[in-house]
């Protein structure tokens, strides 16, 4: 294989060949790309809320031992933090800093929920069951939404 050697004025006129043999631009590819660049930067607004702790990856051997329930995990954003417990048919939590808001459960088969977040910062949920998901909180101030997770 030759390796060619380029030039500004060889490469804009390879440029401009490729551009005249692609034609116009039709109304369907236009309308593609206006979508696509419409959802560019939809969740710009939402922080990100990483998983800071979950009791799962603690180490020892008395969390074997453990019954199913009272995994507790923390998510931790720029502004806010979002602490859950799992019982055993539900998730409950608090937003902290507290704040009354909204939260949406997403789940990655399309399971999709809400519920109120209250003055205090509680919060409860039903995962879908061996789903995962994540949560959309809006509070205030507070936009943001969380790794996935199976909870």
């Amino acid at each position: 294989m030759t390796m060619q050697s380029w030039d500004d004025d060889a490469m804009l006129r390879e440029m401009a060949s490729a551009l005249r043999e692609a034609g116009h631009l039709t109304g369907r590819v236009r309308a593609a790309g206006d979508a696509a660049w419409t959802w560019r930067g939809i969740d710009e607004e939402l922080e990100l809320a990483a998983l800071t702790y979950d009791s799962l990856l603690r180490a020892g051997p008395e969390l074997r031992s453990e019954s199913a329930g009272g995994r507790t995990v923390r998510f931790t954003g720029p502004s806010a933090e979002v602490h859950l417990e799992r019982e055993a048919d539900a998730v409950v939590g608090q937003l902290v800093p507290p704040r009354p808001g909204r939260l949406t459960v997403e789940g990655a088969r399309g399971h999709h929920a809400e519920a109120e977040i209250d003055e205090v910062g509680c919060l409860s949920f039903t995962p879908p069951d061996g789903e995962p998901v994540r949560l959309r909180v809006r509070a205030g101030t507070v936009d943001l939404v969380t790794d996935w997770i199976r909870i």
